[in-house]
């Protein structure tokens, strides 16, 4: 159990790390994905217990705001909901289909980084925002998603 958690807490800095240092790299017209995100919510639907999903993204999103140099608490509260909800629908649920997980693995990331971009970007006036920011980061957080999906399924 502990060397689990140690596994997916090095796991997330590391994303983290490279998120920071190389965003350009696999940016798309200065779009990119919330891949902290993607890892977040598959991490919520493996583990059923809300509370623990819900540190993990206060966590994540704590030490992700302090690196970034962001507001201290904006990402640690949406990645927190997030988790949360992911993890009590999986919690509530006793057996979903394969493609039913798979679509609710997807569009949880979509609605989430939709949220996560409304949040953290909310200096651009919204119409700007929202056309040229939040649906194609939303989008893109979306396909790489489904990447992930696609090499490796949820339980």
């Amino acid at each position: 159990m502990i060397k689990t958690n140690l596994k997916f807490a090095l796991l997330l800095a590391l994303m983290i790390w490279i998120s920071i240092k190389f965003s350009d790299l696999y940016s798309v017209f200065g779009i990119k994905p919330d891949i902290l995100l993607v890892l977040l919510i598959r991490r919520s639907l493996q583990d059923p217990r809300p509370q623990i999903s819900l540190l993990w993204g206060f966590g994540a999103g704590l030490v992700k705001d302090a690196v970034i140099g962001d507001v201290i608490g904006i990402s640690s509260l949406v990645y927190s909901v997030i988790c949360f909800f992911v993890s009590y629908y999986k919690r509530t649920s006793v057996y979903t289909p394969s493609y039913k997980r798979t679509l609710m693995y997807i569009f949880s990331v979509f609605f989430s980084s939709f949220l996560i971009y409304t949040v953290t970007d909310s200096a651009v006036p919204y119409f700007t925002n929202f056309s040229l920011i939040i649906i194609p980061s939303a989008i893109y957080t979306m396909a790489v998603s489904v990447i992930f999906q696609t090499l490796k399924p949820t339980r």
